[in-house]
């Protein structure tokens, strides 16, 4: 089968490396792709915005599924697009990927079906932010309402914070957010596939949004991450898939915008139990990169079984009983503005030590492979427990020479402390 990959990311090598180990797949194609996706796919010019070209792309080279990585082309209603012309796609539809497209939407949902969250209010105004602020006090979290790249999030723990965080949003007309109540817990990220009806574990891990070590600084695309993320039990997954999960599908179906794709639930383990702080319509990145290195399946059969509504007919998916912990290397600046161009050597160097590095915001100059967006690789080990991956991971990390990027030096240290 031929397929065609939507992305450019981590995220999307990480996909591609997995996709390019199924026997089922004759060609992949990644539009556009990167220098490290490029080892297992063609790589091809398509604008995604126009959902003509990607559909002709798609039958004059006989796709047989077309897979969406990232948040904006599922946003912009590719994935319906495609499937109006009878192409398998995975990701969900345009209405269905509001859950990630707009947090009041999916705040608005989770009121309707009793789903656990932190208590909110929508504002489309500075005046009724102020109001709304007054009304929660500090600490408390400002969301923009639309996509933001995971970058649309200030939890404020003073006011001064947060009259920030709205002033900046609301610096132009048309400004939306959402104010939440600050919740207390440790914040996992739990997956699934689903067709619209049927639904499949699909791992957990532990992101880290924050720039700084510690947890400090401002929110990103996400630092770090590993799997499994064992701080989420058996009984609290089970608790969550029932009460948030399952319930979401069933309401999303029941309201004519069926979900099918992945579905990533960020939850906060409060004392109360678990609550949801948001959701992703795609896989997560760094997320994706822990868990195709666990996963020990055939993906391409599993995202087909997902789009062509048929997941019922497979068993569980299946992942190592190992662990896998990546660090993100970020080009200086990040998440603000950060530095293009500098030169990437040791990849070779890094994976000798049996560590893979996935590429996000890379680019050739030449022959040189060079930075070219805020995260820029993302080296991932496995070993037998978290500890040994971080280790690992680190090792690798060492080896490259990248003068211009940045890591955190403390992916997994809350598992790693409990392991003590």
């Amino acid at each position: 089968m031929n397929v065609l990959l939507v992305g450019s990311g981590g995220r999307e090598h990480a996909l591609a490396w997995k996709l390019a180990q199924s026997p089922g797949l004759t060609k992949l194609f990644a539009a556009p792709g990167n220098p490290g996706i490029a080892a297992h796919a063609e790589l091809v010019t398509l604008d995604v915005r126009d959902h003509d070209a990607v559909v002709a792309f798609a039958r004059a080279q006989d796709i047989g599924l077309v897979v969406v990585g990232p948040e904006a082309p599922l946003v912009d209603g590719l994935a319906d697009s495609l499937r109006d012309a009878g192409i398998a796609t995975f990701g969900p539809s345009r209405a269905a990927a509001q859950l990630e497209g707009s947090k009041g939407f999916t705040k608005d949902l989770c009121a309707r079906a009793g789903i656990p969250t932190a208590g909110y209010e929508r504002v489309t105004s500075l005046a009724e932010a102020r109001a709304a602020l007054d009304r929660f006090g500090a600490p408390v979290v400002v969301k923009a309402d639309g996509l933001a790249a995971g970058k649309g999030v200030t939890v404020a723990m003073t006011r001064a914070e947060a009259d920030a965080a709205i002033e900046a949003l609301f610096a132009e007309p048309g400004g939306e957010a959402v104010i939440e109540e600050f919740m207390t817990g440790e914040e996992v990220s739990l997956f699934v596939l689903t067709d619209g009806s049927a639904i499949m574990p699909f791992g957990a891990a532990q992101d880290h949004k924050r720039v700084g070590e510690g947890d400090t600084g401002p929110n990103t695309g996400g630092m770090g991450a590993y799997s499994p993320a064992r701080v989420l039990t058996p009984a609290l997954e089970r608790q969550a898939y029932d009460e948030i999960i399952a319930t979401t599908v069933a309401t999303m179906r029941a309201e004519g915008m069926p979900f099918s794709g992945v579905l990533f639930a960020g939850l906060m383990l409060t004392p109360e139990g678990p609550k949801l702080v948001e959701y992703n319509a795609r896989f997560g990145d760094p997320e994706c990169q822990v868990l195709m290195s666990r996963l020990e399946e055939d993906l391409l059969a599993l995202l087909l079984a997902t789009a062509t509504g048929t997941l019922a007919d497979h068993p569980p998916a299946r992942f190592a009983d190992t662990a896998a912990l990546t660090v993100v290397m970020a080009a200086e600046g990040y998440p603000g503005k950060p530095v293009a161009g500098g030169t990437i050597d040791g990849v070779d160097a890094a994976e000798a030590t049996g560590a893979k590095v996935f590429q996000a915001g890379t680019a050739l100059d030449g022959r040189k492979l060079v930075a070219a967006g805020g995260r820029v690789l993302a080296v991932t080990a496995t070993a037998p427990d978290i500890a040994t991956a971080q280790a690992a991971a680190y090792t690798a990390v060492d080896r490259l020479d990248f003068p211009t990027g940045f890591c955190r030096r403390d992916i997994g240290w809350r598992e790693v402390a409990r392991g003590r």
